[in-house]
């Protein structure tokens, strides 16, 4: 089907120019598919005297440089028009931003764009002129905290101190220093730097998925396999059900040290702790177990707020070491009828070897506290009769 002439004017205009069709930029003629990165210089208007530097350090790493000094950002002209809203759409449409303290601060830039970009998880970097630098040091000795900055006389002085202490004490980010002729080279090693780690994490994420399928057969695991099971288990931001499976491979071969696992057992992820929980007597290997590793556990289930934790917890402890277990279990909080009529069932399965280790005046104790409450239920009535057979008898008040 033929073109029409306008259709046929732009692609001819874009052949002549080697302009990528639907771009207005140029790019070199072998690249026209190719997504080019977006480094957006960010900054007061004083950002001018290393514009230059910017845009040929861009270029030379392959990207496109935005500024708004060049009109080279995300804008739109309307009855309801707003810097502040233009600069948060730049920044959110940048790949990377670089922001930049000559002498000024700009209000926008620092109240704005560095907290878009903190919101957004933008890759970013902060650059300070040394001598700027050095100046907020000086004032930042001088006018400690928590001196009141209003006693600085620049108003300057008093926004570099703000915006410095801001990002250096409460954001704890790094500023690289440069002169007035490093601009470039100190420009070049930290994007270089931030490509490292960018293309670390791509490597990291090519092993993961490299080892994920290998994790239905946990005996084909290497030792390397292992270290990034670890690595997905423990990732509070990878998917869940990859987590699931590393956590069971990991439980297969027994390759969990002690310290992981407690990250494990206390992660925010429900389906995780609860899975750590149920795989417990795989991944925690020491027999018999220490006293504050089990105690320890308990504490987690009371702090939960998910019934389920405290409830899968109770079978598995005692699987994992009953004398231990009855005495930890003391400390159980025991508000949920669910845990008072799991615990008790669970220490009737262990009746044999309740009275083989002779358990038989702690474990009462256990019975006792599941029978308190007046609320009628019939697994009572068993644990009754548990507790008649060790001698004991409910207390006051038990139901």
């Amino acid at each position: 089907m033929p073109y029409a002439p306008v259709e046929s004017a732009v692609l001819q205009r874009n052949d002549r120019e080697r302009r990528a069709p639907g771009s207005g930029s140029r790019v070199p003629g072998r690249m026209q598919h190719c997504a080019m990165m977006r480094i957006m210089l960010c900054g007061a208007a004083d950002t001018e005297r290393v514009r230059d530097a910017f845009v040929q350090v861009v270029e030379d790493f392959g990207g496109i440089p935005r500024h708004f000094l060049s009109g080279t950002v995300n804008y739109i002209n309307s009855a309801t028009s707003s810097w502040t809203e233009n600069s948060r759409e730049s920044v959110q449409d940048a790949d990377i931003c670089v922001f930049v303290i000559v002498e000024e601060i700009g209000r926008i830039t620092w109240e704005t764009e560095v907290s878009e970009a903190l919101m957004s998880g933008k890759p970013f970097l902060v650059l300070c002129l040394d001598k700027t630098h050095q100046r907020y040091l000086f004032l930042h000795s001088t006018f400690p905290p928590p001196t009141d900055l209003s006693v600085i006389p620049s108003e300057q002085d008093r926004n570099l101190v703000m915006t410095l202490r801001e990002l250096y004490h409460e954001r704890q980010i790094t500023v690289a220093p440069f002169t007035d002729g490093s601009f470039r080279d100190v420009l070049r090693r930290e994007l270089s730097q931030l490509f490292r780690i960018a293309v670390g994490h791509l490597s990291e994420r090519n092993r993961r998925g490299s080892a994920v399928p290998l994790f239905a057969q946990p005996s084909r695991l290497s030792m390397t396999d292992l270290v990034i099971a670890r690595r997905i288990a423990l990732d509070e931001f990878e998917e869940k059900h990859k987590r699931k499976q590393a956590l069971r491979a990991l439980a297969a071969r027994r390759a969990l040290d002690e310290e992981p696992l407690y990250a494990l057992l206390n992660s925010p992820e429900q389906g995780i702790q609860r899975l750590s929980f149920e795989l417990l007597e795989q991944l925690y290997t020491p027999r018999p177990a220490a006293p504050a590793f089990l105690e320890h556990l308990v504490v987690i289930a009371n702090d939960s707020d998910d019934v389920g934790v405290p409830r899968r917890m109770i079978p598995i402890v005692m699987a994992i070491d009953l004398a231990g277990a009855v005495a930890a279990l003391a400390l159980l909080d025991l508000d949920d009828a669910g845990c008072k009529r799991r615990l008790a069932a669970c220490l009737e399965a262990h009746e044999d070897a309740v009275a083989e280790l002779g358990l038989g005046e702690p474990v009462a104790e256990l019975l006792r506290a599941c029978l308190s409450g007046s609320a009628p239920s019939d697994w009572k009535s068993r644990c009754r009769a548990y507790l008649d057979r060790l001698g004991g008898a409910p207390s006051e008040g038990a139901g």
